[in-house]
């Protein structure tokens, strides 16, 4: 993929408006809409919810236009080879008709990045630019494609303590009792803690811990030399025989 113009937040006034009948080649177009507007699919006219992407792939029409008193909207033009079209074909990103996403806001930060490294003269900003799209594609693939109670979770303070929490149930299970003392340490009751992790993970949190916890006891056991005794204290078990 080549990317060769791109915008963050570009807003304009109700009036704006895009009109390519023939579209644009050999070029893709890639829109994050940031606010409600009217797309031309066909001869259909739809209203297309803000936090929508819609990919325009090289000679497609393209309209599309303000329906409020204002617009905005992440965008960027982008030319792709066969090895690219295969990954679309992979990821099953729909093209040509709008899609909302229920992560928008960390795609668009992804862009701003990319909008960032475009325009500046550093060494290698250009290849970070291509490995942010590519990043980007693969998130957007699962968003498109998650199970609805699955989607992800709005930034939050209790975000935040989840998404800390797995990574001390992956990188420090010993450190973890009960999934009742996880709770009271995180400020959470058992119930909202199950149902929460279940609903971003997409895994239940007690597999999640003894999963954690056997991956840990392997590597112990075939990297060390360190007695049962030691690894089951080390992986978080009240005695080797468990």
């Amino acid at each position: 993929m080549d990317i060769y113009s791109i915008g963050y937040h570009h807003s304009h006034d109700k009036e704006f408006v895009i009109d390519r009948p023939e579209g644009i080649s050999p070029s893709w177009l890639f829109l994050l809409f940031h606010a409600e507007c009217e797309v031309r699919i066909g001869k259909e006219m739809r209203r297309v919810p803000k936090s929508s992407v819609l990919i325009y792939t090289d000679g497609t029409p393209q309209y599309y236009r303000a329906c409020n008193d204002y617009y905005m909207d992440d965008w960027f033009h982008f030319t792709v080879d066969p090895a690219d079209r295969k990954l679309f074909r992979e990821l099953d990103i729909p093209l040509n008709r709008p899609f909302p996403i229920g992560g928008a806001a960390e795609c668009s930060e992804i862009i701003r990045a990319m909008t960032y490294e475009f325009y500046n003269s550093k060494d290698y900003h250009y290849d970070i630019t291509l490995l942010y799209l590519q990043m980007m594609l693969f998130h957007l693939s699962r968003d498109v494609h998650a199970k609805p109670q699955t989607t992800a979770m709005k930034a939050s303070a209790k975000y935040d303590r989840l998404v800390a929490m797995r990574w001390q149930i992956q990188h420090t299970p010993e450190m973890i009792g009960t999934v009742q003392e996880l709770a009271e340490a995180y400020a959470m009751s058992v119930s909202s803690l199950q149902h929460s992790y279940k609903t971003l993970f997409g895994v239940n949190i007690t597999s999640d811990l003894a999963e954690s916890r056997v991956n840990r006891a392997k590597n112990l056991l075939s990297t060390s030399s360190l007695p049962l005794r030691k690894i089951a204290e080390q992986c978080g078990y009240h005695s080797e025989f468990h």
